[in-house]
């Protein structure tokens, strides 16, 4: 028990100096090795990108030999993530996993399969379905999921509004600090790591086209009738922006 207590202790002391790989762990319960929080950055390129994404690791008395129990607590569409539990259909999460695996290559492993969806071995067999039969209105449901449930909170070091700090950090220059860092990990989760910033994006203000300032009126008028602004664009995205097919379909669902 002591050897794998030590080698917990040191998986999550690297992960925490590798500023390289942009992941975050955190204890949830500082009494509690084996419950952590994790955080990553969508991959440039696909539709997670500019999203912060936050997994829950429960590791059990039998690691390294078997696998953590690793979910996502941010809501995310994706093949293989349910976009209901966060539950993840992961091979290393299985039957592929090997002792020599950490929680670090873990995450690792975990934001990859954002880049490359295995829609054939789905998770969320609904969402799956889309993504080969319909790619163009996936993507536009996963970035609508992303603005709507990963976007960094102005509290979050990774806010715009605290980028003059970061660069001058980033770029060498001297910040004080009294070395004592806070960090949130229930509901609505943020880390604020006064040491240590994480990833660094600089959102720029979109300029809404017609088109999209149409889109929002239809998800608007949905709103009025009493539905969840995710759920309304949700079905109207699925229903290529008519309203009368999306309003049919959310009542047949309801």
């Amino acid at each position: 028990m002591a050897g794998r207590l030590r080698r917990i202790q040191k998986e999550i002391a690297d992960c925490q100096r590798d500023q390289a790989s942009h992941i975050d762990l955190k204890l949830v319960e500082d009494s509690n090795i084996m419950h952590m929080k994790g955080r990553f950055p969508g991959p440039e390129g696909t539709p997670y990108e500019g999203g912060m994404f936050q997994v829950d690791i429960v590791l059990s008395d039998t690691y390294p030999f078997q696998p953590p129990k690793v979910k996502f607590d941010t809501k995310i569409y994706h093949p293989n993530i349910s976009s209901q539990t966060g539950v993840i259909c992961l091979d290393i999460l299985k039957n592929q996993w090997s002792p020599v695996l950490t929680i670090s290559s873990t995450l690792l492993s975990v934001q990859s399969l954002l880049c490359t969806p295995e829609p054939n071995d789905p998770q969320d067999a609904q969402v799956a379905s889309q993504y080969l039969n319909d790619y163009p209105i996936f993507l536009e449901t996963a970035r609508f999921w992303t603005e709507c449930y990963a976007k960094p909170t102005e509290d979050d070091l990774l806010h715009s509004k605290h980028a003059p700090q970061l660069r001058q950090r980033l770029n060498g220059g001297s910040q004080s600090s009294n070395g004592a860092g806070t960090t949130m990990m229930t509901g609505g989760s943020v880390y604020q790591d006064q040491q240590r910033p994480a990833f660094v994006a600089y959102p720029v203000e979109p300029v809404l086209t017609e088109e999209e300032l149409e889109k929002r009126r239809k998800v608007q008028n949905l709103v009025e009738m009493g539905f969840p602004a995710d759920r309304a664009r949700t079905f109207l995205i699925r229903a290529k922006w008519n309203t009368e097919v999306a309003l049919e379909d959310l009542l047949s669902n309801s």
